[in-house]
C-alpha cells in the first residue's frame, strides 16, 4: 500500500509543477480571489494549484483530502481508502516573485477500514491525527529536487538530473555556534530577536517555505528549524514531518512536546525541529524548559498576614493531595510550627535551590521581590499570588492559587523572562580620586525593580555626571537618580514621571528625582547599553530593589548594565489588565470629589 501511496503522491507532485510553472510572472497570479477555508486570503496561482492536484486525485484514487483553500473534500464516489493533506504551493510569495524556493507539500496515511466506511467525512478525519500519516513528499517546484519519507523506510532525495534517490540524515552538529538555523520571519517575537541579533549560531537562514526548510534539516543543509509562534498550520509541515522524523530528526512545539494535531487546517503550533543534540539547547532558549522536569515546588510567603499563612496551609494541604514535592523557606517553616503540627506534612526546609523547579511567591511585590533575589541566577520561574496590596509583580489573584497550581502540573503554562539589571560599585580609596588604579570594586545583587541613587540627608540635592557606553550625557542635580528595568517602569520611576515600559521590552529608563533643571528629563536607555553615574558631591545610597546595598561618596562609580541572568515568572494576568488594576488602586487612594 506504501508503494501505491509513492505513486500517487508523485503524480501529484509532479502535475501540479507542470501546471503552474507557466504561471510564473503572470501578473494575474498574485490576484487574491477570495478567503481559504483556514480564514486566510487565497491567491488566484493557490486555487489553480489545488484544482489541479483534485483532478489528479481523483484520476488515482479514492480519498479525503484537506488542503488551507479548499478544507475537507471527499473525491471519488467509493469509500475514501487515503487520507491526504496537501500543501498545494508553499511559499507562494517566493513563486510569484519567481525566488528559487517555492515547493508543493503532499503527505498521505490509509483510512483504517472500520471508520472508512462512514459517511460523515468529519467524523473520519477527527479520528486521525498527524501521527497516522505514513509518506510525505515535497518537491522543491524551481529545482526539481523531490524529498520523501515513509514510515519505518527512511527518508531520501532525488536531485535533479539524477536517476537514484539517495537516503539522507540530519547533521549531527553539537554547538549552537556551530549551527544553521532557519527561522520563521512572520511576527518575529523579542525572544527570536535578541536570539538573531546575540549571535548564538553561526548563520541564520529564512527562506520562506516551511515545507523545504524542515526537509533541509532531513538532508543536514540546515542543522535546525524554528516557528516560536503559535502560527504553523498542518499544510505547512504534513509533508516534511514525515520526511524530517524518518531523516533521524526531532519535532516539537518551542516546549519540547511532541506535536499531536489534530488533522483540523485550523490547528497551529508553534515548531522547533532539530537534530537530537540540538533539540534541548533550543527548547531551552525559546521554550517552557521546565515542562520537561518534575516538578517540586518551593514555597515563600509574607509571615505578617493571616490570610497569607492560612492560604499557605491551604496550598500545602491541596499539594499533599496531589500527591506533589514542595519545599518551604526556613522562616516560613518555623512560623507555621505555632499555626499546624508541621512534623505531619511532607514539606521540609528548603536547603537547596537545585531542588526546586518552581518558586511559590504568596505576598505583594515585596514578596516577588524577595524571591527574586533568593532564586538570585538560578533558572526558577516564579509563580506569584496577590496577598498585598497592590500586587503588581504577581500574576494570580488569591482565588487562582490552584488554578496556576493545575496549570504547571499539567504543562499547560507559559513563561515570560524579565530583565534584571546588574549593579557594580567603583569604590575609590581616597574620597574624590581619579587615580585610575587606587579603587576596589563591589558586585551588588541584581535587580528586578530599580537601582536607586538618593541621598542620606532627606530634602539635600546630590550631584551625579551621566554617562551612557562612555559617552557624557548630562550633569544631574536632583533628590536622586532611578534606573529601571522595564519591570520596575511601573513602580519607583513611574512615580518620579518615568514612562511605562512593557515587560518584554529590552531597554534601561534612566530616572531623576526632583532635578533641578526643568529639561532634565527621563531617558530610554538600549538594554544592551552600559550606564556609568559618577558622583560629584555628598555621600549617597545604593539601594536595590527598595533595600540600601551601599554607601558611596564622592568620586565613586556606580555600573549599570544588563544582567547575565533573568528572572521567569509563569505567565498569568495580561500587561494592560495589570495597568487598569493600578488605577483602580490610585482611584481607591485618591476618592473623587462630589
Amino acid at each position: 500500500m506504501n508503494k501505491n501511496m509513492f505513486h500517487i503522491a508523485r503524480r501529484v507532485v509532479d502535475s501540479i509543477e507542470k501546471g503552474i510553472k507557466p504561471l510564473i510572472g503572470w501578473e494575474r497570479s498574485g490576484e487574491v480571489i477570495k478567503i481559504g477555508a483556514d480564514g486566510t486570503p487565497t491567491k488566484r496561482i493557490d486555487v489553480i494549484a489545488e484544482n489541479i492536484a483534485v483532478n489528479s486525485i481523483e484520476r488515482y484514487c479514492n480519498a479525503i483530502l484537506i488542503s488551507e483553500e479548499i478544507g475537507v473534500k471527499k473525491i471519488g464516489e467509493e469509500p475514501p481508502e487515503y487520507l491526504i493533506v496537501l500543501d498545494p504551493i508553499d511559499g507562494t510569495y517566493n513563486a510569484l516573485n519567481n525566488l528559487p524556493i517555492y515547493s508543493v507539500s503532499i503527505a498521505m496515511g490509509e483510512i483504517p477500514q472500520e471508520i472508512g466506511d462512514s459517511k460523515d467525512i468529519l467524523h473520519i478525519v477527527r479520528s486521525m491525527n498527524i501521527e497516522d500519516l505514513k509518506l510525505g513528499m515535497v518537491k522543491n517546484i524551481a529545482t526539481g529536487d523531490i524529498y520523501y519519507g515513509i514510515v519505518n523506510s527512511g527518508a531520501y532525495i532525488l536531485e535533479k538530473n539524477e536517476r537514484e534517490w539517495k537516503k539522507i540524515k540530519v547533521s549531527d552538529t553539537k554547538n549552537l555556534k556551530d549551527a544553521s538555523l532557519g527561522v520563521f520571519a512572520y511576527g518575529l517575537t523579542t525572544n527570536t530577536l535578541n536570539f538573531i541579533k546575540d549571535r548564538k549560531v553561526r548563520r541564520i537562514r529564512i527562506f520562506g517555505s516551511v515545507a523545504l526548510e524542515m526537509c533541509y534539516v532531513a538532508r543536514g543543509a540546515l542543522d535546525a528549524f524554528i516557528n516560536v509562534n503559535k502560527t504553523t498550520r498542518l499544510c505547512d509541515i504534513a509533508g516534511g514531518y514525515v520526511i524530517l522524523k524518518e531523516a533521524g530528526g526531532v519535532i516539537t512545539d518551542r516546549d519540547g512536546k511532541p506535536i499531536s494535531m489534530k488533522l483540523d487546517i485550523h490547528e497551529r503550533t508553534s515548531l522547533i525541529c532539530s537534530n537530537t543534540a540540538l533539540h534541548q539547547k533550543l527548547v531551552g532558549i525559546f521554550g517552557n524548559k521546565w515542562m520537561l522536569k518534575p516538578t517540586r515546588f518551593g514555597i515563600i510567603s509574607r509571615l505578617d498576614k493571616e490570610e497569607a499563612l492560612n492560604l499557605v496551609i491551604q496550598v500545602i494541604n491541596y499539594l499533599e493531595s496531589r500527591g506533589i514535592d514542595y519545599l518551604l523557606e526556613r522562616e516560613l517553616y518555623n512560623t507555621l510550627k505555632d499555626k499546624v503540627d508541621i512534623r505531619k506534612y511532607k514539606g521540609k526546609v528548603m536547603e537547596d535551590l537545585k531542588d526546586v523547579s518552581h518558586m511559590l511567591s504568596i505576598g505583594g511585590d515585596g514578596t516577588v521581590l524577595r524571591t527574586s533575589r533568593l532564586i538570585g541566577g538560578n533558572e526558577i520561574p516564579i509563580i506569584s499570588i496577590d496577598m498585598g496590596t497592590v500586587g503588581f509583580l504577581t500574576e494570580f489573584s488569591r482565588d487562582g492559587v490552584f488554578k496556576a497550581i493545575d496549570m504547571v502540573i499539567k504543562g499547560n503554562y507559559e513563561i515570560e523572562k524579565r530583565t534584571k539589571c546588574a549593579c557594580i560599585v567603583k569604590i575609590f580609596n581616597e574620597e574624590g580620586c581619579r587615580n585610575k588604579s587606587n579603587y576596589h570594586q563591589k558586585m551588588l545583587p541584581d535587580a528586578l525593580n530599580e537601582v536607586v541613587l538618593i541621598t542620606k540627608n532627606p530634602a539635600k540635592m546630590v550631584y551625579f555626571e551621566v554617562y551612557i557606553n562612555g559617552e557624557f550625557v548630562e550633569e544631574v542635580r536632583a533628590d536622586g537618580l532611578i534606573v529601571s528595568t522595564p519591570t520596575g517602569s511601573t513602580a519607583y520611576s513611574l512615580s518620579a514621571g518615568g514612562p511605562i515600559l512593557e515587560p518584554s521590552m529590552d531597554a534601561f529608563v534612566v530616572v531623576p528625582i526632583c532635578p533641578f533643571k526643568l529639561f532634565s528629563r527621563p531617558i530610554v536607555v538600549d538594554g544592551n547599553s552600559e550606564i556609568v553615574i559618577r558622583i560629584l558631591k555628598k555621600s549617597v545610597l545604593v539601594v536595590i530593589d527598595g533595600t540600601v546595598e551601599e554607601t558611596l561618596k564622592k568620586g565613586d562609580e556606580v555600573i549599570l548594565r544588563k544582567s547575565d541572568s533573568y528572572t521567569y515568572f509563569v505567565k498569568g494576568r495580561k500587561f494592560y489588565g495589570k495597568l487598569k488594576k493600578l488605577e483602580d488602586y490610585n482611584k481607591k487612594l485618591i476618592p473623587s470629589q462630589v
